[in-house]
């Protein structure tokens, strides 16, 4: 069995909510038999979405000393816990030795796999403005049903005033609103397109046929270091 590393801390509970998925999505019935797992929880890489507006600064240097420390240390394939740092993938990717799994791609081939046509995405601003999604849904014949300005201000305050401040009474009205709307648009169902939602789903138990991003990497890293897989499918 292959060693798996984990580019982190973007944020930190994203990351271990990865790891979870990895262990309980592993068939193994022992300890011995689980994924060795290295993981570089690293929160101080620059914020994403700042940097793809340009508030912020570019987190491509410190994802790259991840990588690099992860490879150094044995990891034979990587993943990246957050959807929109996949923007800055081909940047770095070709600076290190080992395969990175893209966790973009990944979500939409599931999403074709089980026959959807037209999907919501639920994300931030920086993964909505950079199109990464759209390109992918483009190149596997996707349509996609992108959130408005006003509706990702509310999914965006949901995961920074939520999620990400560890408020677990954080009111999710608004968002339970956009879902509905993103539906009546035709939506068939929606791609969690950022690490903190699937969390989110959970904390303010929002309803819908999702699709979650970190749930289809956890499964396809488990593949990639010849793990055996607990069988099932990625929509809670």
């Amino acid at each position: 069995m292959k060693t798996l590393g984990i580019i982190g801390g973007m944020g930190p509970m994203a990351t271990v909510d990865l790891m979870r998925k990895i262990i309980l999505s592993t068939d193994a019935k022992t300890d011995q038999e689980h994924i060795h797992i290295l993981v570089d929880n690293n929160p101080q890489i620059p914020d994403r979405t700042a940097a793809i507006e340009g508030r912020g600064e570019s987190p491509v240097e410190k994802m790259l000393q991840s990588a690099k420390l992860l490879e150094a240390q044995g990891a034979d394939v990587l993943v990246i816990a957050c959807n929109t740092a996949h923007y800055f993938l081909d940047e770095f990717k070709d600076k290190v030795n080992v395969p990175i799994i893209n966790m973009i791609d990944e979500a939409v081939k599931h999403c074709v796999e089980l026959g959807y046509s037209e999907v919501g995405l639920l994300c931030t601003t920086g993964t909505r403005n950079t199109g990464i999604y759209q390109k992918a849904c483009d190149k596997f014949n996707l349509k996609l049903v992108v959130p408005d300005d006003e509706e990702i201000k509310a999914l965006q305050d949901m995961i920074y005033l939520g999620v990400k401040a560890n408020n677990f009474n954080y009111d999710s009205s608004n968002v339970k609103q956009v879902i509905s709307t993103m539906r009546n648009r035709g939506a068939q169902a929606f791609i969690l397109g950022c690490t903190e939602t699937p969390i989110a789903v959970q904390m303010y138990h929002l309803e819908g046929n999702f699709i979650d991003s970190s749930l289809v990497l956890a499964h396809k890293a488990i593949e990639a270091v010849e793990a055996p897989l607990i069988k099932s499918h990625a929509v809670t």
